[in-house]
C-alpha cells in the first residue's frame, strides 16, 4: 500500500505519463479493429440457422423432423463456425469475439445432440432461436462497435 502522503504525487505522475503518451500520438487498442469478413460470415450463418429452425418448425410432427434429414446443415454450420473462430483467433486483441464464437460453437453442438435424441417442438425451437440470436447479436454488436470506434 502507498502512504497517503504519496498519493497526490503518484496521481500527478500518472497524469503526466498519460499526457506524454497522448502528446506523442500513442494510442492503446484494447480490442481489435472492425472485421467486415467476420460481420458478413456471422450474418450469413444467422440466416442459415434461421432457415434451419423454420424448416424444423414446419416439419414438427412429420417424419421429416428427424435428425437424419438434416446432417448437411450441422456439418455446414460446424465448418462455418470453425472458419469464423479461426479468423477471430488470428486477429490480435480479438479475445471477446473469439469467446463469443466458441459459445456459438457449443450451441450448435447442443442443438445437434438434442436433435439426435428427438424431433424438436415449436417451444423448444423458440428457446433455441432465442439462444442463437443472443450469440449472433453479441458478436455483431461487438463488430459494429469496433467499426464505430466505441
Amino acid at each position: 500500500m502507498t502512504h497517503p502522503a504519496h498519493r497526490p504525487r503518484i496521481a500527478a505522475l500518472l497524469l503526466a505519463a498519460g499526457l506524454a503518451l497522448a502528446a506523442a500520438g500513442c494510442s492503446i487498442r484494447l480490442v481489435s479493429n472492425y472485421d467486415e469478413t467476420t460481420d458478413k460470415a456471422v450474418s450469413a450463418l444467422q440466416k442459415k440457422t434461421e432457415t434451419h429452425l423454420v424448416a424444423l418448425e414446419a416439419a414438427e410432427g412429420l417424419p421429416e423432423c428427424r435428425y437424419d434429414h438434416y446432417p448437411a446443415f450441422y456439418k455446414e454450420a460446424k465448418v462455418d463456425v470453425s472458419a469464423i473462430a479461426v479468423r477471430a483467433a488470428a486477429i490480435p486483441n480479438n479475445e471477446l469475439t473469439t469467446e463469443e464464437t466458441q459459445l456459438l460453437a457449443r450451441n450448435y453442438d447442443a442443438l445437434e445432440q438434442l436433435h439426435k435424441i428427438a424431433c424438436l417442438s415449436k417451444d423448444q425451437i423458440a428457446t433455441l432461436r432465442s439462444q442463437f440470436n443472443t450469440c449472433f447479436t453479441a458478436i455483431l454488436k461487438l463488430e459494429l462497435a469496433k467499426r464505430r470506434g466505441d
